[in-house]
């Protein structure tokens, strides 16, 4: 096909070629109706001949009417009311203009209602009867519809609101394509192509009844021998209307044949000024609308909603080959995007968060509005809306898109937040995640996890309530001893003999070993931890330099009570040891060593006694500090453990 320059001079030339009044209708009034101006066919003789002979019947038809006013004008007919007196009933009665009676305009007029009165259907205007005035002309009397056409009230919301009560003007003007759909499919499966589909072909019932009207140009895909409609393939000259025309209806050599397709096209332009107010081949010259026809590729404004605008393109093909195979695929597609409009609103309305969520993570880090709890917040609500679009319509993929932007820019948000986790989680909820963006969260989590895993073994490895009831049993028991010994030492001296080193050595290798089988009895508790594991060692390298500290002052030849005054001194120093490295609440211990230290250096001859109440109190300290969790609990603490203990017990006796 010849383009640019070349293309416009062949339609120029084509143009030259066309009858008089379909170039000017297209000149002019590209909104109009051509109408095809030659009868041609065997069959056409066919149906000539039935005009004869209905010609020659009596004259009557006019006889049971009682014309009144016009109500409607076309290019060769009049409709006027009338009342059907037999009936007694409301009619609308179509004959022909006084300079159109010819047999052309009969035969015309009379095809209109052959086609009308043969498709009953809802949406199709019922013919009462087919007669003759007596002139001798056609006398079509139809069904009276008051009403409105499609045309006038397309754009008319305020109108539409008040008359139907419908609120969503494009759902409503959908709705009534979709019964114009109906009346052509039913055509179709007659094997009838209306070739005249247009919102001013439409008539609007009071009560919301939808009427296609004008099937003058209807041809037929089959022959049925009558001669009653001119046949598809017979018609090589341009009909219909310019600004709705599919190619092929241009006449043009070459052009593809009519056929259903051609109505499919037709109904492609109706969405279109459903979609935009206007027809979609439009032109200051006659020139620019048949180059706007053949090219068919109208632009949608951007934001016509895009499922419809895809339907709509398709219909509109240049090629009746690309375009939907059928009147009812065409429905059901306009069908099924009515049911998807829910999901769409919804994906509308979580898009507007998802816009807002995407401007509050790209503010600075610490900015407001840049908070966890907002950035949740908006995430929540956008999601929650696409995932509700999706639940309405499953292939929703504007939904499907925004909600993994949005969930991918929120787990970007917490990959550089340092929580990776969460970024492998929200990740993990999409059907198709970003694979390089899921592998470097979770590579990132593993690293997180075992950082996490080392912190949490080196705070399980702090953590003084672990081992806290055996640690103080053995606090108890070695406190106790500790205690009782110096006393009893002083006071019953045959009973504890400490006169001398030996004796001294002696009994420090009784305690290390007493301590070494407390330790061994208790090495499950004592060793899962640092704090506990220090205290064990720190207890056992007591006892080895008190063993130490007695063979130096034994060899040294310090008298036995200077050596006990500086046993206080050794456990004031590992005990300030204990209150610096392992538990500062020790304090309280080591500062009543030091003062148990002053007052046996002053007084020697008391040194048991001082070393007994130092050990005593060290006993009190260590033992409140390190009691069990529940001895430190409140009466409502308790209590609340108590009865959860007893839920426990009813439950597993319930099992």
């Amino acid at each position: 096909m010849a383009t640019g320059k070349g293309l416009a001079s062949d339609i120029e030339a084509w143009l030259e070629t066309l009858a008089v009044d379909s170039s000017q209708t297209l000149r002019q009034e590209p909104g109009s109706t051509i109408v095809p101006t030659q009868v041609r066919s065997t069959g056409g003789r066919k149906a000539m001949a039935m005009l004869e002979q209905l010609s020659g019947l009596s004259p009557g038809a006019s006889a049971q009417l009682k014309t009144g006013v016009t109500i409607g004008e076309g290019g060769m007919g009049v409709i006027r009311l009338a009342e059907q007196t037999a009936l007694g009933r409301t009619v609308a009665v179509k004959t022909l203009k006084g300079d159109k009676k010819d047999p052309d305009a009969a035969l015309d007029l009379l095809r209109e209602a052959w086609v009308t009165g043969a498709l009953e259907h809802p949406n199709i205007v019922p013919v009462h009867h087919v007669g003759l005035d007596d002139d001798g002309s056609p006398v079509i009397v139809l069904k009276r519809i008051e009403g409105v056409s499609w045309h006038d009230v397309l754009e008319d919301a305020d109108h539409v609101r008040a008359a139907f009560g419908a609120h969503d003007l494009l759902e409503w003007n959908l709705g009534i394509l979709l019964q114009v759909l109906n009346a052509v499919r039913f055509a179709h499966s007659r094997g009838i192509v209306h070739r005249d589909l247009k919102p001013s072909n439409v008539m609007i019932g009071e009560f919301g009844e939808v009427y296609l009207l004008d099937w003058g140009i209807a041809v037929s895909l089959r022959d049925d021998g009558s001669g009653r409609l001119p046949l598809a393939k017979d018609c090589d000259e341009m009909a219909g209307t310019p600004c709705y025309m599919a190619p092929e209806m241009l006449g043009r050599d070459g052009s593809p044949p009519l056929s259903e397709r051609t109505d499919v096209y037709l109904a492609g332009a109706v969405l279109f000024e459903v979609i935009t107010g206007g027809p979609p081949h439009q032109g200051k010259t006659a020139l620019e609308v048949v180059t706007s026809v053949i090219a068919s590729r109208p632009e949608l404004p951007p934001e016509a909603p895009p499922e419809l605008a895809r339907i709509c393109m398709k219909a509109m093909a240049a090629s009746p080959g690309d375009r939907h195979a059928s009147i009812d695929e065409l429905r059901l597609e306009i069908a099924s995007y009515l049911e998807h409009r829910g999901s769409a609103r919804l994906a509308e309305l979580a898009g507007a968060k998802q816009v807002e969520l995407l401007a509050r993570l790209a503010l600075p880090a610490g900015s407001p509005g840049r908070e966890r709890e907002e950035i949740y917040r908006l995430y929540g609500a956008c999601k929650f809306g696409f995932h509700e679009a999706l639940s309405a319509w499953r292939d929703n993929d504007e939904a499907r898109a925004g909600l993994t932007a949005a969930t991918v820019a929120v787990a970007e948000y917490e990959l550089a937040g340092a929580d990776p986790r969460a970024a492998v989680g929200l990740l993990s909820e999409l059907d198709a995640p970003p694979r390089e963006l899921l592998a470097r969260a979770r590579a990132a989590a593993a690293d997180h996890a075992a950082r996490q895993a080392e912190l949490d073994a080196m705070q399980r490895d702090l953590d003084h309530k672990i081992g806290t009831r055996t640690r103080m049993f053995l606090v108890l028991i070695l406190g106790v001893v500790f205690t009782l010994a110096p006393l009893v030492g002083a006071l019953e001296p045959d009973l504890v003999r400490t006169r001398t080193h030996a004796e001294h050595i002696t009994w420090s290798i009784v305690l290390l070993a007493f301590a070494g089988g407390l330790a061994l009895w208790a090495r499950d508790s004592m060793f899962k931890t640092v704090i506990n594991r220090r205290l064990m060692m720190t207890t056992f390298h007591l006892f080895v330099t008190q063993v130490a500290l007695w063979i130096g002052c034994w060899y040294l030849d310090v008298p036995v009570p200077t050596a006990q005054v500086l046993m206080i001194l050794l456990w004031f120093a590992l005990g300030g040891m204990i209150s610096i490295a392992i538990d500062r609440r020790i304090a309280p211990s080591t500062l009543g060593y030091l003062v148990a230290f002053v007052v046996a250096a002053r007084f020697p001859h008391h040194a048991m006694f001082a070393m007994a109440a130092a050990n005593g109190f060290f006993t009190v300290n260590a033992a409140w500090v390190w009691k069990p969790a529940q001895l430190r609990w409140t009466p409502e603490e308790r209590r609340a453990v108590e009865e959860a203990k007893m839920a426990r017990r009813l439950l597993r006796k319930r099992a």
